[in-house]
């Protein structure tokens, strides 16, 4: 993977061990500090460095997985409560949330996702793309609960999002374009321009992305 001319095996590898993102490298000095929100003993929750809305974090894993439903059993249980505190967090600042995660089954059927490190996206406004969903993947399905999403997903290319208050749904994706999820959230939420994570990396200073990284990194570390 190469990303401004600088060749990385996996960038949240590099965010795991060494406690920035090569993308927060090229947007920043070292005096700004870095992108971690707080960490757990396997996760890291993270600002997401071509945000779809001030405030979008990431909670990635510490170890290289492709997908959040291929975790074991206790990283499961250890993410349910990373997610519901940092789901808490961005409530209390931004209001309603959006998640969603591409996850990969292999490099080969990979649901979209461009980096085959696992990673879930929590976006600030909770807009509703079932519908969306729904006609490119009749076969999405309904859980009740988060948990319940990832067990039945396990093993497989799947698609999987929701609103922090509602039910999980999740698609088998084997074929799948890039970023499809960031897509449709971009779409719903009236921010085309911005659902390449490129892109937005390389229109930095027009689209304010520093500015909307540091405001939101204030306020979610007070």
């Amino acid at each position: 993977m190469v990303i401004y001319n600088r060749t990385l095996d996996c960038p949240f590898c590099v965010l795991s061990a060494e406690g920035r993102s090569p993308v927060w490298e090229h947007l920043f000095h070292a005096e700004n500090g870095d992108e971690v929100i707080f960490r757990s003993e396997s996760f890291s929750v993270v600002l997401d460095t071509a945000p779809l809305a001030e405030g979008h974090v990431l909670i990635i894993t510490d170890r290289h997985v492709p997908s959040l439903a291929g975790l074991s059993k206790a990283e499961r249980d250890e993410l349910q409560v990373v997610k519901r505190d940092a789901e808490s967090k961005l409530r209390d600042v931004y209001g309603p949330i959006t998640y969603f995660e591409h996850g990969a089954e292999s490099f080969a059927r990979h649901a979209g996702a461009c980096i085959d490190h696992a990673h879930l996206h929590l976006v600030p406004g909770g807009v509703d793309i079932f519908p969306l969903v729904a006609h490119d993947y009749p076969n999405v399905e309904s859980f009740t609960s988060y948990e319940d999403a990832l067990e039945s997903l396990a093993g497989r290319a799947y698609l999987m999002f929701g609103r922090d208050a509602g039910p999980a749904y999740g698609a088998h994706a084997p074929a799948c374009v890039t970023q499809y999820l960031r897509r449709l959230v971009s779409q719903v939420a009236g921010s085309k321009a911005v659902w390449n994570w490129r892109d937005s990396v390389r229109w930095a200073d027009t689209l304010s992305v520093r500015d909307q990284l540091l405001n939101a990194r204030k306020k979610l570390r007070s």
